[in-house]
C-alpha cells in the first residue's frame, strides 16, 4: 500500500486572479511560486501556503457562486504563533475582509473569512495538542473503523 506525503496543492478555480493575488499575497503574504498559462491559454498561478503546500489558482470564464453551497467546506491555514494568529486578523480587517469572531477551543484558537472567490477559509493556533478521541462519533459510517489511524 502506498503512503502519501501532504497536499502538494489545491486547484481552485477563480473569476478574477488579480483580487485573488491581491487578496493570498497582498493581505495574507504569500507569495507566488510560479505562474504559468493553461494549454487553452488561461492563468495558472500557483501560490505557497507554507509547508510544501501551494493553491493552484486556474483562472476561468465559467461562472461561479459564491453565495451558494460549496462541496468545499473551508480551508484551514495554522499560524506558529499568537502574534501571527494576531496579525492575520489585524491585516484581514485593516483590508475589509469580514471575519468570524474569534473562537476558543480546547486546542487553541481560530477564525474564519472568505476569499475574493467565496471560499472559506480559517487562520487556527494550536498551542494545545489536539486531545479528541479519534473515535469521537458515536455512530460512524460502517466503513470508518477500517480506515482509523
Amino acid at each position: 500500500m502506498f503512503k502519501t506525503i501532504n497536499i502538494d496543492h489545491v486547484g481552485v478555480n477563480t473569476n478574477d486572479m488579480e483580487a485573488t493575488v491581491q487578496f493570498y499575497c497582498g493581505i495574507l503574504g504569500m507569495k507566488i511560486a510560479r505562474t504559468m498559462r493553461t494549454p487553452n491559454g488561461g492563468r495558472h498561478y500557483n501560490v505557497e501556503i507554507g509547508g510544501g503546500n501551494a493553491f493552484a489558482f486556474f483562472e476561468t470564464d465559467k461562472e461561479l457562486s459564491k453565495t451558494g453551497n460549496q462541496y468545499l467546506n473551508h480551508f484551514a491555514i495554522p499560524v506558529a504563533t499568537s502574534d501571527e494568529f494576531d496579525e492575520a486578523l489585524k491585516r484581514l480587517t485593516d483590508n475589509g475582509v469580514e471575519t468570524t469572531e474569534i473562537i476558543e477551543r480546547d486546542w487553541g484558537k481560530t477564525f474564519y473569512f472568505s476569499d475574493p472567490n467565496g471560499i472559506r477559509l480559517q487562520i487556527e493556533l494550536q498551542f494545545k495538542e489536539d486531545l479528541r478521541d479519534v473515535n469521537g462519533d458515536p455512530d460512524p459510517v460502517p466503513s470508518a473503523a477500517k480506515f482509523m489511524k
